[in-house]
């Protein structure tokens, strides 16, 4: 048995069965309409939704303080954690630094010899550079550091 489909001039698809239980039948005794003439009406709360859906995210998106908003705030908070810690530890090496120049003499005088002092009863000689000698190159900031 075949089933042929097509559609009428009045946009409702009809079925071609030329025999069904050993009779002959009539296209017009099976019909499907192609389109339900209330549909836009039945559709049309489904689109208003559908947009108060759209506008609610796009608002919870983008307004002030939104989702958006505050994944920057997230970012920039881990970004000022990581700063705050890598300053701690700065100051805490500077809290080292300054005990250790409050009270040993070893770091006492080996910054005061950075900055060119001398001690009572020491002579300093100044050698002047050759002529046909490299000049050196000078020494880092920060290198001599402690």
């Amino acid at each position: 048995m075949t089933v042929h489909f097509r559609k009428s001039s009045r946009g409702i698809f009809r079925y071609d069965v030329p025999w069904i239980m050993g009779r002959k039948t009539k296209t017009s005794d099976m019909t499907i309409p192609l389109r339900d003439p209330n549909r836009k009406k039945r559709r049309l709360p489904l689109f208003i939704a559908a947009a108060l859906v759209i506008a609610a995210v796009f608002i919870t998106l983008f307004r002030d303080m939104g989702i958006v908003d505050s994944w920057r705030l997230h970012k920039t908070e881990r970004q000022l954690r990581v700063e705050v810690e890598a300053l701690r530890q700065e100051n805490a090496q500077l809290k080292r630094t300054v005990e250790d120049l409050r009270g040993n003499p070893a770091v006492i005088e080996q910054e005061a010899r950075r900055l060119g002092l001398i001690k009572e009863g020491e002579n300093v000689i100044v050698v002047p550079p050759r002529p046909d000698a490299r000049p050196q190159l000078p020494p880092k900031p920060g290198a001599s550091r402690p």
